[in-house]
C-alpha cells in the first residue's frame, strides 16, 4: 500500500485527500497543512515510487488507472467514503481519473497547476532528457527539468522542494512518470475536455506558462459546474509561490460543498 499521512482533528469535518505530482511528496503540502486542517480531515498520499512509498509497488505496471486505484486504496484502509480530492501537476490527472472511475466518491475536485495537455515544448523535454539519461549526470538533469518547469528565480522555494523532493526518487521512476503524460497525451486532452458534473476548480499561478494556456481551454469546456482561479505572483507551483491565495481560494471554494 501506498505511504499515507492522516491529520483527523474533527469527525464531523469533512475530508480532503491530497494527491502530488511527478517528483513530489506529501512534503509538497505541508504549506496547505495548518490551515486545510481547521476546516478538514486530512488525507496525503506519497504516489507509487515517490517519499515513503515503495518502490516495488511502482513496478507492478504505471498507468494512471492503476495509480488511481492505488490512492482509493488508501481512501478505503482509512475508511473514507467520500472525500474533497485535490491534485498538484500531474496529480490533477490522478484527480480527474479518480472522478471518472470513482464519480460516487468524489465530493468536488481542486486541480492544480493542473497538467490537462503536453504543450509540444513538454514533450520535447521529454523527449530530450529521455535520450541524454545516460549521458548527463541525474543531478544535472533534474536541475535542467526544474529551470524548463518553474524558470523564474523568484520562485526560489518551489524549485528547491522541487529538486529536494526529486532526489529521493528513482531517476527512471520519475521518467517514466514524464513519459506516461507524453504517452497518453491524446487521451488526457480528450479527458480533460470533456462535460464535468462534480463541482471543480482549476487553481493555476500566472506565471505558469507551460500549462496555465491548455487549462484555460479545459476549464472553458469542462461545463457550468467548473471554475477557475488565478493564483497572482505564483508559477506552477502555486500552492507553495503563494500559499495565502491558494489556501483562501481553495477552502472558500471547498466549503461550497460535502458536508460542510
Amino acid at each position: 500500500m501506498l505511504n499515507y499521512k492522516v491529520i483527523a482533528n474533527d469527525p464531523s469535518n469533512g475530508w480532503v485527500v491530497m494527491v502530488h505530482g511527478a517528483g513530489g511528496s506529501i512534503e509538497v503540502w505541508f504549506r496547505q497543512v495548518p490551515d486545510f486542517a481547521r476546516h478538514f480531515n486530512l488525507l496525503l498520499v506519497d504516489l507509487a515510487g515517490h517519499g515513503g512509498s515503495v518502490s516495488d509497488v511502482f513496478c507492478r505496471g504505471l498507468n494512471f488507472e492503476r495509480i488511481a486505484d492505488q490512492v482509493m486504496d488508501v481512501v478505503d484502509h482509512v475508511g473514507i467514503t467520500t472525500s474533497h480530492f485535490m491534485g498538484l501537476s500531474l496529480g490533477s490527472i490522478v484527480v480527474r481519473v479518480i472522478a471518472e472511475r470513482y464519480p460516487q466518491r468524489v465530493e468536488s475536485m481542486v486541480l492544480a497547476g493542473a497538467v490537462t495537455k503536453l504543450s509540444a515544448k513538454t514533450r520535447l523535454l521529454i523527449r530530450l532528457v529521455d535520450k541524454f539519461k545516460n549521458i548527463i549526470p541525474y543531478r544535472l538533469l533534474k536541475k535542467m527539468i526544474a529551470m524548463c518547469i518553474i524558470p523564474q528565480r523568484k520562485y526560489r522555494k518551489s524549485k528547491a522542494l522541487f529538486l529536494k523532493s526529486a532526489q529521493k526518487l528513482n531517476f527512471d521512476h520519475f521518467l517514466e512518470w514524464m513519459k506516461l503524460g507524453d504517452n497518453i497525451s491524446k487521451k488526457m486532452a480528450d479527458l480533460f475536455s470533456r462535460q464535468i458534473l462534480i463541482p471543480t476548480l482549476y487553481v493555476m499561478g500566472e506565471n505558469d506558462y507551460l500549462f496555465l494556456p491548455q487549462a484555460r481551454v479545459a476549464a472553458s469546456e469542462g461545463g457550468e459546474k467548473v471554475s477557475m482561479v488565478i493564483v497572482p505572483d505564483a508559477g506552477h507551483v502555486c500552492n507553495v509561490d503563494n500559499k495565502s491565495f491558494f489556501n483562501r481560494a481553495s477552502i472558500e471554494f471547498l466549503k461550497q460543498f460535502g458536508r460542510l
